[in-house]
């Protein structure tokens, strides 16, 4: 009785979340003061890397700025983004990347099973022979409940991927992006994302972003 009590609780939980799931997600209403914490872990081994801090210090109608850092306040880099909460440039100490026009991850208003496509130019100054274009494509898969460290999240997972062509001063090489990203709105951004760079049968970069924590201002 205990096992069919439970099992009907879940298919209730279930259904009474499709249920308030909106048909339509509109962009984030990022506010000035948002912070989030997100833990960042090598994709082969699952082994913490860095933890960020992640701050809102403008918007505008030309887009969204906003600060990273460690959790000392070191290493601070800006980061401008789309009003669509697109990725176009980070500017660190040391470089700063740039994805022209922007790196594709949204395109709100969302709802399962949208599609876009993007074409995507990557630069960065510590890397001033190399030239990297994609041809990416996302898709909004569902909503999906997804744990991370900041909790249990009702969320929209988008996947994004598409090949890419690149070369520097020692020659020319391709390979293909894939990102899978989970977005939930109560956040105001992404609580889990997954990235993995391949080039051939070689798993360049596999990388993995979880929220810690969050604060919004009301």
């Amino acid at each position: 009785m205990r096992t069919f009590a439970f099992l009907l609780g879940c298919v209730l939980t279930s259904m009474a979340a499709a249920d308030a799931t909106p048909a339509r997600i509109e962009g984030p209403a990022v506010k000035v003061g948002d912070t989030w914490i997100y833990n960042r872990l090598d994709g082969w081994n699952n082994v913490l890397q860095d933890i960020s801090l992640v701050r809102v210090k403008g918007v505008g109608a030309e887009g969204i700025l906003m600060e990273a850092s460690a959790l000392d306040g070191s290493n601070i880099a800006r980061i401008r983004r789309t009003p669509d909460f697109n990725l176009v440039r980070i500017e660190a100490s040391r470089f700063t990347k740039t994805t022209l026009p922007y790196y594709p991850n949204f395109s709100f208003p969302l709802w399962v099973g949208k599609t876009w496509k993007a074409k995507v130019a990557f630069a960065s100054t510590d890397q001033p022979g190399k030239s990297v274009r994609a041809d990416l494509e996302a898709r909004v898969v569902g909503f999906e409940s997804v744990t991370v460290p900041a909790g249990t999240f009702f969320a929209l997972k988008i996947e994004l991927g598409g090949p890419y062509r690149a070369s520097n001063l020692e020659g020319n090489w391709t390979g293909h992006i894939e990102d899978t990203l989970w977005y939930a709105p109560e956040a105001r951004n992404a609580v889990r994302y997954e990235y993995k760079d391949t080039s051939g049968t070689s798993l360049y970069n596999h990388e993995i972003h979880e929220l810690v924590r969050y604060w919004l201002v009301p």
